[in-house]
């Protein structure tokens, strides 16, 4: 199985969000022990406050959003990223939930579009998009695993997957988990419709 995370894009962007404002308190102390007696003192020192602003709400942004999490874990696998057409991506979603979560509406998603350069600028065309609505209204218990299965099938007459400088013909599987008071997870993988 193939795994990946519908979390880890949010988690990644708080992560940065803080290392970015640590390397700029860095930056600025070595700036501010290195003109110290060269400037006046209360402009350096005022200086001090809008980059320790900046690095306290990148903390607490992060522990915040770790607090507030409603999952633990919430996975996406793929039993193989690629299909002949006729054949079917097998999917899994596992979840598991930090707190009591609502789950409005999980569902996957088998799309392809034809990617293209012209003259005028990009063309896109949607040429297959198939959702299948796993759960509505879905309750989760902390603590309790939650596991659904499905299979995505790719039409016998589906295009293959193609690629080149002009244009492109992409498959993607897309999860998406809307969550009561949270917003949506999704997550969108690259898979390959090639022959046997």
């Amino acid at each position: 199985m193939i795994w990946t995370s519908l979390i880890t894009q949010g988690k990644r962007r708080y992560w940065m969000s803080l290392f970015v404002a640590t390397m700029l308190s860095l930056v600025y102390f070595h700036f501010w022990r290195f003109y110290q007696g060269r400037v006046s003192g209360w402009i350096l020192l005022v200086g001090w406050v809008p980059v320790a602003a900046n690095l306290l709400r990148a903390g607490l942004g992060l522990v915040t959003f770790l607090d507030r999490h409603p999952f633990r874990a919430i996975d996406l696998g793929l039993e193989s990223d690629q299909v002949s057409p006729g054949g079917s991506f097998a999917v899994e979603i596992r979840a598991v939930a930090r707190r009591p979560v609502l789950v409005r509406k999980l569902a996957a998603a088998l799309r392809c579009t034809r990617q293209g350069a012209m003259a005028t600028g990009h063309r896109n065309a949607i040429l297959h998009d198939e959702e299948q609505v796993l759960e509505r209204d879905l309750e989760l218990t902390p603590g309790d695993p939650k596991t659904h299965r499905v299979a995505l099938p790719v039409p016998a007459s589906a295009p293959f997957s193609f690629r080149s400088m002009e244009s492109k013909i992409v498959w993607v599987i897309d999860v998406v988990a809307d969550v009561e008071g949270w917003g949506e997870f999704r997550n969108e993988i690259e898979v390959t419709v090639a022959p046997g």
